[in-house]
């Protein structure tokens, strides 16, 4: 029985160490970068949420019926084109670029309009190795203006989801 206190010290420094190694900020902006400008994403699915008095009172499946493949590429120039955007013959193109939590993605294209008809940038959901999903439209950002939304106001949120090309 003596002997546990003795074991529990340095399991105790080991989960210490690794809760700091784990915490530290990572600024590494390389690999978001790279998932981002590593191939083609396909659309997969857009969504529309529509929100009044923040309850949620409609969701749609926007453009269910496309027969064109909607194509998403971001280059490592920072452009992007987005081929047959909402389901519209011919390419959509413009710049991008992260916010500085990379939590948000900024364009200078429709795809980002608010309802107030300003760029607001899209809030990633997920981006890995095979998925991308984000919320663009009338995404609040803490501290931007242009994205606050009264209590009473209608707000309409897409989501897109996509998926790596191979």
């Amino acid at each position: 029985m003596n002997q546990h206190p003795k074991l529990l010290l340095p399991v105790f420094f080991l989960l210490m160490s690794c809760c700091a190694f784990y915490s530290c900020k990572k600024d590494n902006q390389s690999s978001v970068s790279s998932f981002l400008t590593q191939s083609t994403w396909n659309l997969a699915l857009t969504q529309r949420f529509k929100y009044v008095n923040q309850a949620l009172i409609k969701t749609d499946t926007v453009n269910i019926g496309c027969a064109l493949d909607q194509k998403l590429t971001f280059r490592k120039d920072n452009t992007f084109t987005f081929t047959n955007y909402n389901c519209k013959t011919g390419n959509l193109n413009g710049n991008w670029s992260f916010s500085p939590d990379m939590l948000f993605l900024n364009t200078d294209q429709s795809i980002t309009k608010n309802s107030k008809g300003i760029q607001n940038p899209a809030h990633f959901i997920n981006l890995g190795q095979y998925s991308l999903i984000f919320d663009a439209g009338d995404v609040y950002v803490y501290g931007n203006e242009n994205t606050y939304y009264k209590k009473t106001d209608t707000v309409v949120v897409y989501r897109y989801g996509f998926i790596h090309s191979k």
